[in-house]
């Protein structure tokens, strides 16, 4: 969704789901409007709800469809790391491993000298 900043007179985009997050924002705190921030000017400017809803008219369905693929992803994950915790990977020789030590180079000191009185 194109949106004109009406303080600077940018033209700037909502995407999709910045639009299904605003959207849902707004129906949990009952708000009429949408402070969209301008990317040049950084000002909010007010974009109606209904406006939002004409743009993106199903949007209660894309927030059920987001979800149930978050909970799938989830488990998926959850399947993975579950997987790769049963099979430990071997540990490598310490011999491969072993690194050669190198002494300290020595700072050059001048000898003590006597003081003049």
């Amino acid at each position: 969704m194109q949106i004109r900043c009406t303080y600077c007179q940018t033209m700037f985009a909502l995407s999709h789901e910045d639009m299904l997050a605003a959207l849902e924002h707004m129906e949990e705190n009952k708000q009429i409007y949408y402070p969209a921030h301008c990317p040049k000017c950084r000002r909010a400017n007010r974009v109606e709800r209904a406006r939002m809803e004409r743009f993106f008219p199903d949007w209660k369905k894309a927030i059920k469809t987001m979800a149930k693929e978050s909970t799938q992803t989830e488990t998926a994950a959850k399947g993975a790391t579950a997987n790769s915790e049963a099979v430990k990977p071997t540990p490598a020789p310490k011999a491969a491993i072993k690194q050669e030590k190198k002494p300290a180079p020595k700072l050059k000191t001048k000898p003590a000298g006597r003081k003049k009185k």
